[in-house]
């Protein structure tokens, strides 16, 4: 009689499936269960003796109050084995479920799953004896173990992405991964998504170091836990709670943040000072002489002996948490259902303070010698945890603020330079529709000076209880009326007794909401009736590149083309404007700026930053104030005041303001809108922008 198998080995196999879940947390789960073995390193379990700061991050793994732990460090601080092979082990051995690791390319998916996950597998008992005994169940992206959990190691496109569902999701180095993965999103997003079968016993995991350029160069931090606007994995850490690193001083005992970059590193030379001297400089040395952290309550410095301890004594804080000397938390802090976490170069256990500052050094040394700024990117990213900024742009930030340079001189006052007017207007949609208005007086050479900015909220139209309705541009073609009566019919104080000017010409924005085209055009047609047309201009931005900065054109519809439009390059527009305002002397094209102005004006200036190829990109929504003066800029060249003869102009509304064609007395003005005066400068103090609406 013939030997049989039995279904013993089948039994047992199937067994695990209902085997409960291990109530251990996700660190005490891989140091019990991943062996680690490193050829000519470190033999035994996992343990967070050296990294004792991944511990919360590794624990949150686990959180049902949070669908996502976000991790921001530098290299060589541990992240990968904690987050990535720790967390896969702890799934395996102790909370089974689906799982895919996004690697960010196939290459590195492959490589992954050969010197990490088959050597964890390999080495490591629990794990082994889970794995399922059939040859199929074990190849290069998939593992199959014996209680039916599913591992894939896959690397970002939308076939890897979307389809299945997964329990767990980590996504490895996600700054190196593509923005938009083949048009479907980006990668935490789609991670995202497969997890959300299983409520919140589902997990998305992102970590990677830096590695998108701060998009905004002129950016304000609003505390000291929230990252500069780079995008990428930072984008989604400032989404989160904010967890930055904290541990005490050996000296005072305060605790303090161990922050990304070198600030710590208080007795380092600025990198201006050391871009003098970094050529010649013996840099061994100087990363020894410098290699000490000083505590910020107390300047205390510690070296590179007291770092271990500090380690140990650290602990995690969200964004507005506080921690006493003795170490207890405050309860207060961001509360968000995504744990993030931003660990400083410091604190990496497996790169010396030693070495963090020689490799910066190294790198300065690159950029001095040879202009070589990648070696410098690549260790403010990868060593010290920090977004990059560019050197290009970090000189011009250097420049000075442009509120730094404005002048002291009134609203509402033409200069005694200044020979004529000329205003725009954008205009704003949605719940605040409004049209926001800038005028400019412009002198010889095209010198200005910014003498009013406004909004318009209110129309000419009775709302509820009698009081006016609020503008709508897009909606009510008689709204745009108001430009007429509040901005071509106002006049401006100039230096001569009982004299004031007129706008010259304003130039309105067309674009928008759906229906502004549309009234902008409409009113235009109006003002020709009136025989104003030749006092407003619609505008709009061209989008080719290499287009004139210029161009008359005329729109209409399908039947007639007679609306008078600038049709235009902004970004050559707002490269004049950039210039002209950063001039530091009187003259030619300079563009002065009142003290008067808000801040939120010199944000709406910093709105835009000019990339590489020449194109402007918008880093802020609001961005009027620059539009503004782009727009005036238009106008100005679509009268030609770069061309008149200052000496004896033949324009009429370009000569002096007795003779202007412009020029109003106060009489004739007041007989012409009775009970109306001129615009009066006020009083000399900063007005905020609350301050800017319905100033006329």
């Amino acid at each position: 009689m013939g030997s049989f198998g039995t279904a013993l080995p089948i039994i047992t196999s199937a067994a695990e499936a209902f085997r409960p879940p291990k109530r251990v947390s996700v660190s005490d789960g891989a140091a019990s269960s991943l062996r680690i073995v490193q050829p000519g390193g470190y033999t035994g379990y996992w343990s967070a003796a050296e990294t004792p700061y991944m511990v919360e991050p590794m624990d949150t793994l686990a959180s049902r109050k949070h669908e996502a732990v976000i991790f921001v460090g530098p290299a060589r601080s541990g992240k990968t084995m904690g987050l990535l092979d720790a967390w896969v082990t702890y799934a395996v051995t102790c909370d089974p479920g689906d799982m895919l690791v996004v690697q960010m390319t196939q290459d590195k998916a492959r490589d992954y799953s050969k010197t990490r996950i088959d050597r964890a597998i390999r080495n490591s008992p629990k794990m082994s004896d889970l794995m399922s005994a059939r040859g199929h169940d074990d190849n290069t992206h998939d593992k199959l173990f014996r209680h039916g959990m599913w591992l894939k190691i896959g690397w970002p496109s939308a076939s890897q992405l979307s389809g299945s569902d997964y329990r767990y999701v980590a996504l490895t180095d996600y700054d190196r991964m593509p923005d938009n993965v083949d048009g479907e999103g980006s990668a935490y997003a789609l991670g995202l998504k497969r997890t959300t079968t299983y409520l919140s016993r589902g997990m998305c995991m992102v970590e990677s170091s830096p590695g998108k350029p701060i998009t905004d160069p002129n950016f304000r931090l609003e505390t000291e836990h929230e990252a500069p606007p780079a995008g990428g994995i930072l984008g989604i850490y400032n989404r989160g709670d904010r967890r930055r690193y904290y541990w005490p001083c050996g000296h005072c005992g305060e605790f303090f943040q161990v922050k990304p970059g070198l600030e710590l590193f208080a007795s380092l030379p600025s990198e201006n000072d050391l871009l003098k001297t970094v050529r010649s400089a013996d840099l061994n040395a100087l990363a020894v002489e410098h290699a000490v952290v000083f505590c910020p309550h107390c300047g205390s410095g510690s070296d590179a002996r007291e770092k271990h301890r500090m380690l140990v004594a650290g602990d995690w804080l969200r964004d507005g948490q506080e921690i006493s000397k003795s170490g207890l938390k405050s309860d207060g802090g961001i509360q968000s259902n995504i744990a993030s976490f931003w660990l400083g170069g410091a604190a990496a256990a497996y790169q010396s303070w030693e070495n963090l500052l020689l490799r910066y050094l190294q790198a300065l040394r690159s950029y001095s010698t040879a202009g070589d700024e990648e070696s410098l990117r690549v260790t403010i990213n990868t060593d010290q945890a920090m977004p990059y900024l560019p050197m290009a742009v970090r000189e011009e930030t250097g420049r000075g603020e442009l509120a730094d340079m404005a002048e002291d001189f009134p609203r509402y006052v033409v200069p005694e330079q200044a020979r004529f007017l000329v205003a725009s207007a954008d205009v704003q949609g949605g719940q605040s529709a409004r049209f926001v208005v800038q005028v400019h007086a412009f002198g010889p050479q095209m010198e200005q000076w910014l003498v009013d900015r406004f909004d318009i909220t209110e129309s000419a139209r009775t709302g509820v209880g009698g009081e006016m309705a609020p503008i709508d541009p897009a909606s009510y073609p008689e709204d745009w009326d108001v430009l007429t009566e509040r901005v071509l019919g106002s006049t401006y104080r100039t230096t001569q007794d009982r004299q004031e000017l007129r706008v010259r010409l304003l130039v309105c924005d067309s674009g928008g909401e759906d229906g502004v085209t549309e009234n902008a055009k409409r009113w235009w047609r109006r003002l020709r009736r009136q025989g104003l047309g030749d006092k407003a201009r619609l505008y709009k931005g061209g989008s080719a590149p290499s287009a004139a900065i210029l161009r008359r054109t005329r729109i209409g519809d399908e039947s007639r083309k007679d609306v008078h439009q600038l049709l235009c390059n902004p970004n050559l527009l707002k490269d004049a404007v950039y210039n002209a305002s950063r001039r530091a002397t009187s003259g030619p094209a300079r563009l002065h700026f009142p003290t008067w102005l808000g801040a939120a004006f010199w944000d709406e200036m910093r709105a835009e930053v000019r990339e590489a190829n020449g194109k402007w990109r918008k880093v802020r929504r609001r961005n009027e104030a620059i539009d503004l003066c782009a727009m005036i800029w238009a106008g100005a060249l679509h009268l030609g005041a770069d061309r008149i003869n200052w000496d004896a102009p033949t324009q009429p509304w370009a000569r002096p303001i007795e003779h202007n064609s412009e020029r109003e007395s106060t009489d004739e003005r007041r007989a012409r809108k009775p009970g109306t005066r001129a615009r009066r400068a006020p009083k000399p103090r900063a007005i905020g922008k609350s301050e800017w609406s319905g100033r006329l």
